[in-house]
């Protein structure tokens, strides 16, 4: 895991306080990491324009500029009166040795937006707009200094946001990098250390951004075991009873050495799926939601998941009923899964809050770690481009999904997962990260298109990682 920062300037300050660097010496260290960036797409006969705003962020490509050049062919374009005193020093030195200022865009290989870093707290004016989008229309390869113009420090956005290929963040992950409304802005993320290593510039927070190796994959390590060892998994089936053989696949191809739809006998199920009218006596966890249209036996359900310790994964149409209310209640251990739509229902009921679904993609973080302090024993997996997993104020976002997991069952497949993984003794919190994880990776391992993925490709992908 990565620490994720909600700003950065304190880390600033406490490089100058305890470290006795200055803005300088981070100034000339982000700049050079950003010249290095560029220096991979340059040649001889390729040519890069840094765009610089008024500001430190503006200083920082003056300065990539200005070690660039006399090896490569580099310019920069001004489009404000610099404000900065540390920009215009660095823009008197990168004068001294011959960089070109320009008053005007000109075209060029690779585009440096270096106008605004993380302080940007106010939407962006027409003529900036303006100049943002004629960037984003031109065809040169682009990166973001820091971060992507046009990202507020709030996390709202301005009407145009700059489209990197690459962005050079400084000093540490920014959680405004991480947030959906802008995943197809930032294009790969960069960290560049500012005269310390990174474990010496961060400090620990509550966000974290997870990497491939915290994947906790069911492995079976013991040789003497049975079926009863790798835990039971009952499904509560609806009216659509394939949202439910989905799931029990999901969790019967993630490990649980049983799995049982509870319900109504269906009439087509897989040969190593179960039926029960009843929760059997040796269930471990218990997965419901899915496929659950309304209306529906709500004593029945509500004896079913409530008249008994075991934990819950709750998933779709249980997230709009009344009924998750008392499940929240209960205290009982609970995995939620919802999309946004689902979240905003959650919270109505929950909290009395009414969060429109853009309101909540605006800054889903802010929104999950508020849920999160409000009930700490209940872990939410809030889906979407970057899956946030939130407990008790810490914040986990897995940015590994891929566009070929939006369909239909995806999902029904992760709860699954999910309920496989409790099953197993996982916490509700490690079932979570690790089962999201294997999730969005298993969609990475397809070289097929990424429209044709399907909820059984998932489970058949759990094989090989």
């Amino acid at each position: 895991m990565q620490y994720v920062h909600e700003e950065t300037n304190s880390l600033d300050e406490r490089c100058y306080k305890n470290f006795d660097l200055t803005p300088e010496i981070l100034m000339e260290h982000a700049g050079l990491a950003l010249a290095r960036a560029v220096k991979k797409k340059l040649t001889c006969k390729k040519s890069a324009l840094f765009v610089c705003g008024m500001g430190n962020n503006g200083a920082d490509g003056i300065v990539a500029a200005r070690l660039l050049y006399g090896a490569y062919t580099v310019s920069i374009y001004l489009p404000f009166e610099l404000k900065s005193e540390l920009a215009k020093l660095q823009l008197k030195r990168a004068k001294k040795v011959g960089v070109s200022v320009l008053n005007e865009l000109i075209d060029a290989d690779i585009y440096v937006d270096a106008l605004f870093g993380v302080g940007l707290n106010r939407p962006l004016d027409e003529l900036t707009c303006k100049l943002l989008k004629t960037l984003n229309a031109k065809q040169g390869y682009k990166i973001a200094c820091d971060i992507p113009s046009g990202i507020l420090n709030d996390l709202t956005l301005s009407s145009v946001i700059f489209q990197a290929n690459e962005t050079v963040t400084m000093g540490a992950l920014k959680l405004g990098l991480l947030n959906d409304t802008v995943k197809d802005a930032i294009g790969d993320i960069k960290v560049a250390n500012l005269g310390i290593a990174r474990s010496q510039y961060e400090t620990p927070s509550s966000n974290f951004l997870l990497r491939k190796s915290d994947l906790k994959l069911p492995i079976r390590i013991k040789k003497n075991t049975n079926k009863g060892t790798f835990g039971h998994v009952a499904i509560v089936q609806g009216s659509k009873e394939g949202a439910a053989r989905l799931a029990g696949m999901g969790a019967f191809h993630f490990g649980a050495g049983l799995v049982t739809l509870i319900g109504e006998k269906p009439k087509k199920l897989p040969i190593y799926l179960m039926h029960s009218e009843t929760l059997p006596k040796n269930a471990n966890v218990i997965v419901a939601g899915m496929g659950l249209e309304m209306p529906f036996d709500e004593p029945a359900l509500k004896t079913l998941l409530l008249a008994n310790n075991l934990p819950l994964v709750i998933d779709a149409s249980l997230s709009h009923h009344p009924l998750i209310t008392e499940i929240i209640a209960s205290q009982k251990p609970v995995v939620l899964t919802p999309h946004p739509k689902e979240f905003s229902a959650i919270l109505e009921l929950t909290c009395k809050e009414k969060i429109s679904v853009e309101m909540i993609q605006q800054n889903r973080f802010k929104h999950a770690k508020h849920f999160s302090l409000a009930f700490p024993h209940v872990v939410l997996v809030l889906k979407g481009a970057n899956t946030i997993i939130a407990h008790n104020g810490e914040l986990f976002i897995n940015t590994y999904g891929t566009p070929s997991l939006a369909k239909g069952g995806s999902g029904d497949v992760m709860s699954g997962m999910i309920g496989a993984l409790l099953a197993q003794g996982y916490t509700p919190k490690d079932a979570a990260i690790s089962a999201s994880l294997a999730h969005a990776l298993v969609s990475r391992t397809f070289t097929c298109n990424n429209f044709a993925l399907t909820p059984m490709d998932i489970c058949k992908g759990l094989k090989w990682l």
